[in-house]
């Protein structure tokens, strides 16, 4: 079973923010509070409270285990055999949950500079990004593809970019959600559900 979960967090407010930390382990809360900006408060509390769902929904587990990172920055549960990975951008957070090792990457539609091209594309790669009509499109789709095979390997991009050369795996998933676009690898990823959920659901027992 692999399932994934993706909530908008454009509309979360600072107070919903106060209701979500209530709520949060002590360890995850100060974790939390921690992050300089305003929006990685609220991404760092959304993103643990809708991996908490997803793990309760899919494997029936009530509360999240604490979880630790590897060596290159992958979490991973200390206590579970269920693997998970977590993701954020500006304006939405993902989560995605399995059996088997998996990566998730969600990626605003923002601007980015074609100059990077050289130095995150394979030979393959790049040939596809000079031929590309749209050239941003190519690259948010690449970067966020790429970001997911990352993850799904533990190394992050210690290994650097080119490693990870989409033309000979891509991601198993890719979503347009409209706001945001969606990666996930690993196995079975080309038949995960994605289910969309709403922020309030995430702390509505608490709200007044």
């Amino acid at each position: 079973m692999i399932k994934v979960y993706t909530t908008e967090t454009k509309t979360i407010t600072e107070s919903a923010l106060k209701t979500a930390l209530d709520i949060l382990p002590q360890w995850r809360r100060e974790y939390v509070c921690k992050q300089k900006s305003l929006s990685n408060r609220i991404n760092g509390a959304f993103a643990y409270l809708l991996l908490q769902k997803l793990t309760a929904d899919v494997f029936g587990i009530a509360t999240a285990a604490p979880f630790t990172y590897g060596e290159h920055g992958k979490p991973f549960f200390s206590d579970s055999d269920i693997k998970f990975s977590i993701s954020h951008c500006q304006n939405a957070v993902a989560a995605v949950v399995s059996e088997h090792e998996v990566g998730i990457d969600v990626a605003d539609k923002r601007t980015i500079n074609e100059k990077i091209a050289s130095r995150i594309c394979s030979d393959g790669e790049l040939k596809r990004f000079n031929a590309a009509q749209d050239k941003q499109l190519f690259l948010r789709r690449l970067w966020c593809e790429k970001e997911s095979l990352a993850k799904l390997d533990g190394s992050g991009f210690t290994k650097g970019f080119k490693v990870y050369d989409t033309t000979q795996r891509p991601a198993d998933l890719f979503s347009d959600r409209g706001g945001c676009l969606l990666a996930v690898s690993g196995k079975n990823a080309e038949t995960a559900e994605i289910a969309d959920i709403f922020w309030e659901a995430l702390i509505q027992k608490q709200l007044p």
